[in-house]
């Protein structure tokens, strides 16, 4: 058991310096086609520009990716520029890249140029703003985000449900839970542990069908030196 988890009320708002960069594995369960390896980086750039990503591999000739270029300012995320590509069979958009410069984006692939008053975030600057409000103590609030599956811009609100215990192959940890919901589409439930940065251990969606897809931590992250 690890150690107990105390729930600190923060009064600052965190930059990027604040957080640590990582390299992690998960393992992604899919309802019909079983579990898969995902690899995860979160580097914090000398410009202390942040650096996201993900890749998942279904099948060898199969490719799932994200990268995301982020910045924090006074507990506030912005995206910069993000690129997915997924040729998994049946994925439309299979590529997009979208970038976002003060309050417009835009993107060549989905076919959009959005002005918007309100930050929109892509999917893992969507995650980062989520762990700074936890780490912040803010347990509500909405997020406008592009949604990697349609590449839509969908309203997406979240509400902090308390804390649970996240049981993994490499002990246990006591976790934030928080539920993201939004208009046509399944809920997602995330599990931040304050013990390990404020990370997301694990998450899983309730798809619309009433299956559920998961993603949870398979080892100890790597915390790279500054």
């Amino acid at each position: 058991m690890k150690k107990p988890f105390f729930l600190i009320l923060i009064s600052f708002f965190i930059s990027a310096e604040d957080l640590k960069s990582w390299k992690a594995e998960f393992t992604f369960s899919h309802h019909e086609f079983g579990n898969f390896n995902m690899k995860r980086d979160f580097i914090i750039e000398p410009d202390d520009k942040i650096s996201s990503s993900f890749v998942l591999r279904p099948l060898i000739v199969f490719k799932y990716s994200q990268n995301s270029s982020l910045s924090i300012d006074g507990g506030n995320v912005s995206s910069i520029l993000t690129e997915v590509k997924n040729n998994v069979p049946g994925a439309d958009p299979s590529y997009f890249k979208v970038q976002f410069e003060n309050n417009l984006t835009t993107s060549k692939e989905l076919n959009f140029r959005i002005e918007e008053n309100r930050p929109i975030l892509d999917q893992l600057g969507s995650d980062l703003q989520m762990r700074v409000n936890a780490k912040n103590d803010i347990k509500n609030f909405k997020l406008l985000v592009i949604d990697n599956d349609e590449g839509d811009v969908v309203e997406r609100s979240y509400k902090t449900l308390g804390t649970e215990i996240v049981q993994t192959d490499f002990g246990s940890f006591e976790c934030i839970k928080i539920s993201a919901t939004a208009l046509d589409a399944g809920k997602i439930i995330y599990f931040i542990s304050p013990e390990l940065d404020f990370m997301i251990i694990k998450s899983f969606v309730e798809l619309r069908s009433g299956e559920v897809n998961s993603l949870i931590l398979k080892d100890m992250p790597k915390f790279l030196a500054k």
